[in-house]
């Protein structure tokens, strides 16, 4: 098996944040963000996507792995400074999870301060962080013209993750 790719049936329920939606503009998406980071003191920090990511950074907020495409609502963006001990690059196309993306990301977790840098799409990386992230990790994505989401990663969030990821066609 080379990827796993996303069947059309599971893209409306993918829709729904898997977390705790953030609601809002950056500014008091923030504020509420540094609360939860506050009272939960996560074992690592994961984000998700260019938008979050570059908010994180400009807010000064501490991440252990970054995973990014270069691109928000399927637009290309200003790139983010290359940051981190642990670099890594791998090939994702749209709708899929490939495997070599996958292990990557296991790797970066395992590591310190970590950037993926994701040629394709990263959206789908997030059931693979939320899979191997450890309990009490944070992860955080982006939701389109909502704000963010914030999953506290537990026994059920990785089963829910697991569980859709199981749904996914192999290939």
């Amino acid at each position: 098996m080379r990827r796993l790719r996303l069947p059309k049936d599971l893209r409306s329920k993918l829709k729904a944040p898997i977390g705790e939606l953030i609601p809002g503009p950056p500014k008091s998406s923030i504020v509420r963000l540094k609360l939860i980071i506050k009272s939960m003191k996560p074992s690592k920090i994961i984000c998700v996507g260019d938008f979050v990511s570059r908010l994180l950074m400009d807010s000064s907020i501490p991440v252990d792995l970054i995973i990014i495409d270069n691109r928000t609502m399927r637009r290309e963006t200003q790139s983010l400074p290359v940051k981190g001990e642990n670099v890594f690059r791998v090939n994702n196309p749209a709708g899929t999870i490939q495997m070599a993306a996958w292990a990557a990301l296991s790797e970066a977790l395992g590591k310190r301060d970590s950037m993926l840098i994701v040629k394709g799409e990263e959206d789908l990386l997030v059931l693979a962080a939320i899979a191997l992230a450890p309990r009490d990790a944070l992860v955080l994505y982006g939701q389109p013209c909502e704000g963010m989401v914030a999953v506290r990663v537990d026994t059920a969030k990785k089963s829910e993750a697991a569980f859709l990821v199981s749904q996914m066609t192999r290939e």
